[in-house]
């Protein structure tokens, strides 16, 4: 099998990509370190119904989901890819799964060293989890846009309305 050639971008590169890609979608995007992040979500804490993530210094939180949703989620992606500004979120747990589609503001955790050029830096990731029976990985781009025959948009129909991704800098 003949690869493509593919250049390595320095990180600073890949992170102005993500952000990028990320913004042409309207998500918001802040880089910060692990200490600044406890110090952005202590003040929005109590507004999270569901939290699935060990950075920033919060205690997971899981709760009765409903298909009615609720305000705001917060999970650590495993991932994310600066050509698409997509994170990736493993989310075979239900719950999970549920919280990143039905929260109508989803906050989203990658540490600067996931953040990957293109899909094929994770591919060895995506063998390893869609071998698992009950696997489901999520892309998300951003807040959901759908538009109906008459062209009217409307936003968070099929997933969140908006997205803030938090890019943690390693220590």
């Amino acid at each position: 099998m003949v690869r493509p050639i593919i250049w390595k971008c320095e990180m600073n590169t890949i992170l102005d990509s993500f952000i990028e890609k990320s913004e042409l979608v309207s998500n918001v995007n802040h880089v910060c370190s692990s200490d600044e992040l406890a110090q952005i979500l202590a003040s929005v804490e109590s507004g999270f119904q569901f939290v699935d993530t060990e950075t920033g210094g919060l205690s997971k939180i899981r709760c009765e989901i409903t298909k009615e949703g609720f305000p705001a989620a917060i999970v650590e992606a495993d991932y994310a890819i600066a050509e698409t500004g997509s994170v990736v979120i493993h989310s075979s747990n239900e719950q999970k799964r549920l919280a990143t589609c039905l929260a109508e503001e989803l906050h989203v955790v990658v540490p600067l060293s996931k953040i990957k050029e293109n899909l094929i830096d994770i591919a060895y990731y995506m063998r390893e989890k869609t071998a698992q029976d009950d696997a489901f990985i999520a892309f998300v781009t951003g807040a959901s846009r759908t538009a109906d025959i008459e062209r009217v948009l409307t936003i968070g129909v099929h997933g969140p309305a908006r997205m803030i991704v938090y890019i943690v800098k390693d220590k």
